[in-house]
């Protein structure tokens, strides 16, 4: 079967099966490349879901936004007014 009859099923895939597609992808992918990312038990699956949870509970994101950035803003107009000058001369 080529790409181009398959491409058309896949579309029709639930969202949730065209998560398990891309799973299993991945993994017929990395087991081409000599990398074994299964996991035999259940057990293990639950385990390492269990780890990505906590490492993610214990990630710190930082998000910054340019709300109320005066500093940021001046420094920009400046920049701005400083090239208009250069052009202008």
């Amino acid at each position: 079967m080529s790409l181009n009859e398959l491409l058309p099923a896949v579309e029709q895939l639930s969202h949730q099966n065209k998560l398990r597609l891309i799973h299993f992808l991945l993994l017929a992918v990395a087991k081409e490349e000599g990398c074994n990312l299964e996991f035999t038990e259940s057990a293990n699956i639950i385990n390492q879901e269990d780890l990505l949870l906590k490492q993610l509970a214990s990630t710190v994101a930082v998000v910054w936004s340019p709300h109320e950035a005066y500093e940021a803003a001046q420094t920009l107009s400046n920049l701005l007014e400083s090239v208009k000058k250069e052009g202008d001369a």
